[in-house]
């Protein structure tokens, strides 16, 4: 019993505890602090950062803390104390508050969260040292938040124990009709499979498939078949009013290189030439760009995108200013609907490598009873998730969502579906976030909640279950690379701080894993949600947080 211990968030609460005892929710500390003082105990103060550690000793009494006890308020707690300390004895109970005892946001945390200008009702926080029965910190650590771009942390860990790392998606294609000497007298059929990651060069090495398989040339169409994805069923608008921003596009079965293009100028003596990375034949470019000779004042703020979908394809206008100066440059829009992007994108590559396609393209879906002409296979699941984490991927987080629904439902996916996959997991998982409002699985969203206390859960699970090392080593890793390549540098050495970002106006948010100088490793989640939250707020409070942990303790 002389060993008694326990442990308070500030030092403060120890004077309040003692004078006033009865206003104090946190009862049991008042009670272990009079009870200690009765029977004699003196008590030395253990700086450990922001937590205060009491231990006691007999040594001293409470006086070398500085704070006095009146003598009527010791005399009227003696023969409680007493009977309480004896019946704890019995029943072989310590009156022990052990070190991981969840504490408060510290005072000089919140000091300077203060002085940033951040309300404390506006942030949550969650810090849990691996192997702690309970959190280092918490701080409305309940509180239902909107978790931007973390929230692919539970669609990435879901993925990976649903589907395991190793997990593959196919893109078959069909020949419909006779093929004979290369050509085809009939339809070619792609069917997507919900492969979050077919890019430009997977694509065309489909391409290549089909013609060292003998392809050469198409006399009907190109069908493409979307119709794992329930296309009804997707909220294709975009969050703000950016709807060209690649950050806006829905998912899609056959998506093909995020459906991305990227505009590219080059200055050329006092001229500008532009051109669309990847070319598509359902695209036009009209360049009324206004060169200038003066300073450089911003590398695309000049320069202004309308366009216009036409029956023939998609014109994109480019006008503006643009100084030579400022050299080349480019930016990625989405200028293209889901099926003229494969079809545009499909038959330049087709052509360029020498074949011919007569037909258009149309809706359609994969005969059952036929095998695959060509396919490809993408890369396992663990590095689409690490690319999703890495670099904030949305869509193909939202593509992954549908994945699993398809999985769940073994037919047509929808978001509801996946969300459906993910609740089941958690609660087969044994992770209590019930908060959790998914909506499309990537944080691109207003109505997206969770809570702090339940994304550290989800943390602590990944870090202990079979595909730990898939997840961790897929967040961005500080001042290195992702998300985080240009930030928080000097703040810990290198790979001790990986940290999923979030970011949405009026919101920033991190969730991963910090590990201390004494390779002491904290799951970590800071949760800001504030309207008008400006940049500099925004940025600073996560970097006090990290620096208030990361200090030597």
């Amino acid at each position: 019993m002389r060993t008694l211990h326990f442990e308070i968030s500030r030092a403060h609460r120890v004077r309040r505890c003692f004078l006033d005892c009865g206003k104090q929710s946190d009862r049991c500390s008042c009670l272990s602090l009079r009870i200690l003082h009765y029977w004699g105990l003196g008590a030395k103060r253990l700086t450990d950062g922001d937590s205060r550690t009491i231990i006691p000793t007999r040594a001293a009494n409470l006086a070398p803390l500085g704070y006095g006890v009146r003598h009527r308020r010791y005399q009227a707690i003696r023969s409680i104390g007493w009977g309480l300390l004896q019946l704890v004895i019995a029943s072989g109970l310590f009156l022990s508050v052990s070190h991981n005892t969840v504490a408060a946001m510290p005072q000089s945390l919140a000091v300077e969260l203060e002085h940033l200008g951040l309300p404390a009702t506006a942030i949550s926080l969650y810090v849990h040292r691996l192997g702690d029965d309970q959190p280092l910190l918490t701080h409305l650590a309940d509180r239902p938040r909107n978790p931007a771009s973390t929230m692919k942390l539970v669609t990435t860990a879901a993925a990976l124990d649903l589907l395991t790392p190793t997990h593959t998606w196919q893109t078959h294609t069909y020949v419909l009709g006779q093929l004979q000497r290369g050509t085809l007298d009939g339809d070619l059929l792609i069917q997507g499979s919900g492969d979050p990651q077919l890019v430009i060069e997977d694509f065309w090495r489909l391409i290549e498939n089909l013609r060292q398989r003998g392809l050469r040339h198409i006399t009907g169409d190109l069908i493409l078949d979307s119709s794992l994805f329930d296309r009804d069923a997707i909220n294709t608008k975009p969050l703000d009013h950016k709807r060209y921003r690649a950050y806006n596009t829905p998912p899609d079965a056959l998506l093909v290189n995020f459906r991305a293009t990227r505009l590219e100028v080059f200055p050329e003596g006092q001229s500008l030439r532009i051109y669309a990375d990847p070319p598509a034949t359902t695209l036009r470019l009209e360049n009324h760009i206004k060169v200038l000779t003066g300073r450089c004042k911003g590398r695309t703020g000049g320069i202004t995108l309308t366009v216009e979908h036409q029956a023939s394809g998609t014109l994109a206008k480019l006008g503006g200013r643009y100084p030579v100066t400022c050299g080349p440059t480019g930016f990625g829009r989405v200028l293209l609907t889901q099926d003229a992007y494969v079809y545009g994108v499909f038959r330049h590559l087709w052509l360029a490598s020498g074949g011919t396609l007569r037909g258009t393209w149309r809706s359609g879906v994969a005969p059952t009873n036929q095998r695959a002409f060509a396919s490809h296979r993408s890369d396992p699941l663990a590095s689409t998730v690490r690319d999703i984490n890495k670099f904030s991927n949305n869509v193909m987080a939202r593509n992954l969502l549908l994945t699993l629904a398809a999985k769940r439902t073994q037919g047509v996916a929808t978001p509801s579906d996946g969300r459906a996959a993910v609740l089941a997991w958690l609660t087969q998982a044994g992770i209590r976030m019930p908060h959790l409002a998914m909506d499309n699985g990537a944080g691109l969203s207003r109505s997206a909640r969770l809570s702090a206390r339940g994304l550290g859960q989800l943390l602590l699970h990944a870090w202990h279950g079979p595909w730990g090392p898939e997840f961790i080593s897929s967040l961005p890793l500080a001042g290195m690379d992702g998300s985080l390549r240009q930030r928080f540098r000097g703040l810990a050495p290198g790979g001790r701080i990986r940290l999923k970002t979030g970011r949405l106006s009026g919101v920033r948010a991190m969730a991963g894993y910090v590990t201390l100088s004494d390779n002491q490793t904290h799951a970590v989640v800071i949760l800001i949600n504030q309207e008008k939250l400006s940049n500099r707020i925004g940025d600073a409070a996560p970097a006090a947080v990290l620096r208030w942990l990361l200090r030597p303790r």
